[in-house]
């Protein structure tokens, strides 16, 4: 359903609640997917642009009522933000705000060698010259710098962690049943230390709300495309939906499944949702119906409970890791295999996937404590960087997460003290950074899709989010001239 469609239906169903036809709004709610307020909280805002077409055009008939119309629309107030036309058109932006990861380019092909031995200079103000062979530093203050803003703390475990698709919002789930959602803009203002002796949901707090209404452990999150709903996945067989805009603490509705939901991932058209269970067969529900689908050929499916599932950008194709020590992909038009990789992390079992923006890449991480990244056409492996977690005590109970983060220029993943992430260049595969300040094992990372921004969770309860602090070098004249002739990729 396009955004147009869904906010056309927003005010429908606000408008039938506003004039007490509940049960009428009710059924277009469930028929739609689209929240259904309560009475005191429903508007009267349809209407109200029909007074308004009426006494501005004379009649509906004419074409400058319609225009009215939709100029009027205002059901979501953060319209200038990145996708505020819709899912389709985030996406895009997304995928063209930075140039992807890419060895087929020369250019990045270079950036791998190391170091290059580019000599310029610049005059200074006072007339002196600088002279010598400045791309290491340049380098070095190019490299981001993440800390951290803000910590959320749950009563369990924080398993998982999730960025909204505008990155305005990010959630985390915890093994207490509990969601919650986060501002990340007021996170990244917040002042941890002058505010810490207050509630995590105070008015100036971050956290927005916290959502109970999965009775076990959440392990895995993702938001809608386009439309404020938060879904969440449980152990206990339930894919819940949640509407946070509104004041409601529960889910609005939800998919009841045979067996317990270990990875769920929206398709970007919004209409479709991906579910991974303890089951060997993945599932892609119709979230306005949920009609269930599933690959038709037996010998396709994997032999063991699903790890992660994961669309690509543009949802063209998914990822799919199993127990059963496997990665395939898939075509997402007709729910068809294209290729296996068969025991792509010698022998252990595969624990997270992602395709990267151009769906060249594929990147996965795995019990043997190695990431990987592989071309996908091919299945040829691009190269793997040896985390070396798990390897000291010799038993793998350690999930190991790894994620790009928006640019594609890094990747972020489990360190061999397991308290500890590590930031890698994803096309030197140099050690960046450690993020240290958990006193538990991290157990998932997630990345913002619009910025240098991150969240990990770790077995200590606690969400830790970061943000790049790193300086801009358009501030100095100087370095910014350096980077010009350079031709840096920043």
């Amino acid at each position: 359903m396009k955004e147009e469609q869904r906010d056309l239906y927003s005010l429908i169903i606000n408008q039938l609640v506003h004039d007490g036809y509940l049960n009428e709004a009710t059924k277009i709610s469930e028929s739609t997917m689209i929240p259904c307020p309560i009475k005191g909280e429903a508007s009267n805002k349809l209407f109200s642009l029909y007074q308004s077409t009426i006494s501005g055009s004379g009649g509906l008939g004419m074409h400058s009522g319609v225009n009215r119309v939709n100029s009027n629309m205002d059901i979501d107030d953060d319209s200038s933000t990145i996708g505020s036309s819709g899912g389709k058109n985030l996406i895009e932006d997304i995928v063209n705000m930075k140039e992807c990861l890419d060895f087929d380019d020369p250019t990045q092909q270079q950036s791998t060698t190391g170091s290059t031995s580019t000599t310029t200079s610049s005059s200074t103000s006072d007339g002196t010259t600088t002279t010598g062979i400045i791309t290491e530093k340049v380098q070095q203050q190019l490299q981001p710098n993440f800390i951290t803003k803000f910590i959320t703390t749950h009563k369990n475990a924080c398993r998982c962690a999730k960025f909204s698709w505008d990155g305005k919002y990010v959630a985390t789930g915890s093994s207490d049943t509990s969601i919650k959602l986060l501002d990340v803009n007021k996170m990244r203002n917040y002042n941890q230390t002058k505010n810490e002796t207050t509630e995590d949901s105070a008015p100036s707090r971050p956290v927005i709300r916290t959502f109970y209404d999965h009775t076990m452990p959440i392990n895995d999150l993702d938001f809608h495309p386009s439309a404020p709903i938060l879904s969440s996945a449980s152990k206990d067989g339930t894919i819940r939906f949640y509407d946070y805009k509104s004041s409601l603490k529960r889910s609005f509705k939800y998919i009841q499944d045979t067996h317990g939901i270990r990875s769920i991932n929206f398709h970007p058209c919004g209409d479709l949702i991906l579910a991974g269970t303890d089951h060997q067969m993945i599932r892609l529900y119709n979230v306005n119906t949920f009609q269930s689908f599933t690959a038709r050929k037996i010998n396709e499916h994997h032999h063991g409970p699903i790890n992660q599932v994961r669309f690509s950008l543009d949802g063209n194709i998914f990822a799919s890791c199993s127990k059963d020590n496997t990665i395939k992909i898939w075509d997402s038009n007709n729910f068809s295999l294209i290729s296996t990789l068969n025991s792509p992390h010698a022998g252990k079992e595969p624990t997270t996937v992602q395709i990267s923006r151009n769906q060249k890449y594929l990147l996965s991480c795995g019990r043997d404590s190695m990431i990987k990244l592989w071309e996908i056409t091919s299945g040829r492996l691009i190269y793997s960087i040896n985390t070396g977690v798990n390897q000291s005590g010799g038993q793998n109970k350690n999930r190991i997460s790894a994620t790009f983060n928006y640019t594609e220029d890094y990747i972020i993943t489990n360190d061999e003290q397991p308290s500890v992430a590590v930031v890698y260049n994803s096309r030197t595969k140099e050690q960046v950074q450690k993020l240290t300040g958990h006193n538990n094992t991290v157990r998932y990372i997630a990345a913002s899709p619009v910025e240098n921004a991150l969240m990990t969770c770790s077995l200590d309860h606690r969400g830790r989010f970061w943000t790049d602090d790193t300086l801009s070098l358009s501030s100095n004249p100087i370095n910014n001239s350096i980077v010009n002739k350079l031709d840096v990729d920043i």
